[in-house]
């Protein structure tokens, strides 16, 4: 997505604008869910967990049959299959590759659209375990008693 100005973790930065920098649009925003693990054999876990991807674009223009660059606003309804087509897939080692859960309709705030995808992956954990052994201490038989 070479169009985008800006990333970062999404922590509702659009929400608070004057409290946040001004954030340059287009912006992606990542949501890392809570992560549920479940046991497995021998120190390994699974856990799921839920990517959400957040595209923020820059609206200025209106929708309506006649509107000026009505055609352009009604494209940047395409940005949303940008978001499919970039991280489905996607994986980095120890999680298996994002797949497409819920895409919602698109909101609007004032001069923006969001687009929000959510995707699945479930993660590979495993404690790496090291066989210490602590050294025993030679047990004392000396008798300190004279029978």
């Amino acid at each position: 997505m070479p169009y985008l100005k800006f990333r970062d973790l999404q922590k509702k930065q659009m929400h608070n604008p004057r409290q946040n920098y001004p954030i340059p649009l287009p912006a992606l925003f990542i949501e890392i869910s809570d992560i549920r693990f479940s046991d497995l054999l021998e120190h390994h876990q699974k856990g799921e967990a839920t990517i959400g991807i957040y595209l923020y674009m820059d609206i200025v223009t209106d929708s309506f049959d006649g509107a000026e660059l009505e055609n352009e606003t009604i494209e940047l309804l395409d940005h949303m299959d940008d978001v499919f087509q970039t991280f489905e897939g996607f994986c980095v080692p120890g999680m298996t590759p994002l797949v497409r859960q819920t895409e919602y309709k698109p909101q609007y705030g004032e001069r923006y659209i969001i687009f929000r995808v959510d995707f699945s992956t479930t993660i590979d954990s495993h404690k790496m375990m090291s066989n210490q052994t602590v050294s025993k201490p030679d047990p004392d038989i000396n008798s300190k008693y004279k029978f």
